[in-house]
């Protein structure tokens, strides 16, 4: 009984230490790209309106211009941020071995 109780216990503290980093590069991952992803959008956002209210300086049409560059700013922030995570899905996937497809 002492014997198979010490085998277990080795064995869980061996497999708990060792899914430690996993667990800890997984967390540091997703805050990146939380952070990736909260940046994009702001950027996308306030870089955008503010062209379009350039714009609206120089060609008038303050209100519609602010839309159209606030609607531009967040169409290509979420392409960004999507083509982002499909590169990284990709390279996750080729780190470990897998296959895009079996054709």
């Amino acid at each position: 009984m002492g014997t198979s109780t010490g085998w277990y216990g080795s064995r869980a503290q061996q497999r708990s230490q060792s899914a430690l980093p996993t667990i800890r590069d997984n967390q540091r991952l997703m805050d990146n790209a939380a952070w990736t992803i909260s940046s994009r959008l702001i950027a996308g956002l306030v870089l955008y309106t503010g062209l379009g209210w350039l714009l609206s300086l120089w060609l008038g049409h303050r209100a519609l211009l602010m839309a159209i560059g606030a609607l531009v700013g967040l169409g290509l922030s979420y392409y960004l941020i999507f083509t982002g995570l499909a590169r990284e899905d990709r390279l996750a996937k080729t780190a470990r071995g897998e296959e895009g497809g079996d054709a």
